[in-house]
């Protein structure tokens, strides 16, 4: 059995972290966003690592298939550069530091000290480069957000600091959503779904060769390496989906503790640790019958 990953590592310590604040808060329980928020920062990485293997993995079939005899960096380029991948990472970040004054907030105290926190904030996210040139929605939403901190009232309730940014929220988050694709044929999905029928198409004309040729035992190989690239593809699509699903329902667990929810984000973080188990299980059993075929 393969070890897990470190980002997932990273991701069910954050989540368990969540789960044991949910038990025993006394009301209206808000750590859970920026815990979320962390979780899916560390998804992502995870995520778009897989991602980039898949897209070396194609160019390097292609380089090789060219015949050209010049190796250099710019010919493998990744699904997800390092510098867009960096964004998602800082983008869900700051989404964390939200979370993390959301954490902050109850039903009763010093409304004055934390809107202040909340406006500082907002500041910050609007003079920020986070989201410049990731993705149009994403900036947009972005930026109002910072525009709704920046104008909270001085004595602002919880519950009002939660009505006033549920809105902008939602459009960031659902923004970040769009980005990773609403369907196989769109955003970064789009992306990787198109990689994989160029990997596979490998498969197919080596497949070829082989019959022609009558190689029993190496176009079983073939067929075996070409059933576990579609059951790796399956996978790598469905933890996009998946993201994306994670992603609309932090807003909509958002919505729930502005709606004054008890627990709003404990479902979810559930969700998020069973489908990081499902992924992490789908990923050993590829790699265990890969090489038991060779």
């Amino acid at each position: 059995m393969t070890a897990p990953r470190p980002a997932r590592l990273l991701t069910l310590v954050v989540i368990g972290m969540s789960v044991a604040s949910c038990a025993t808060a006394p009301s209206t329980d808000l750590t859970g966003f920026g815990r979320t928020a962390s979780g899916l920062q560390a998804d992502v990485s995870t995520t778009f690592a897989e991602a980039n293997r898949l897209t070396r993995s194609v160019e390097v079939d292609r380089f090789v298939r060219s015949g050209a005899i010049a190796l250099s960096e710019r010919r493998f380029p990744p699904a997800v550069p390092a510098d867009v991948a960096a964004r998602w990472r800082s983008a869900l970040g700051d989404l964390a530091r939200y979370g993390n004054l959301l954490a902050t907030l109850t039903g009763r105290g010093r409304g004055a000290v934390r809107t202040d926190a909340f406006r500082q904030l907002g500041v910050q996210l609007a003079s920020g480069s986070t989201a410049v040139d990731l993705d149009p929605g994403i900036a947009a939403g972005f930026a109002s957000l910072a525009g709704g901190l920046v104008d909270l009232r001085a004595q602002s309730s919880a519950r009002d600091i939660l009505r006033r940014t549920d809105p902008d929220v939602r459009r960031l988050l659902t923004a970040m959503a769009d980005a990773v694709g609403r369907s196989d044929a769109e955003g970064l999905r789009g992306t990787v779904a198109s990689n994989w029928t160029t990997a596979l198409s490998t498969h197919q004309r080596s497949y070829a060769a082989a019959a022609t040729e009558r190689s029993e035992a190496r176009q079983r190989q073939i067929v075996a390496d070409y059933l576990a690239g579609i059951d790796r593809r399956d996978a790598q699509l469905a933890s996009l989906a998946a993201l994306r699903s994670s992603l609309l329902g932090l807003a909509d667990a958002h919505a729930a503790a502005a709606a004054g929810s008890r627990r709003p984000f404990e479902e979810l973080l559930k969700d998020m640790r069973d489908r990081l188990d499902r992924t992490e299980t789908t990923y050993e059993a590829i790699d265990a019958a890969g090489e038991a075929g060779r």
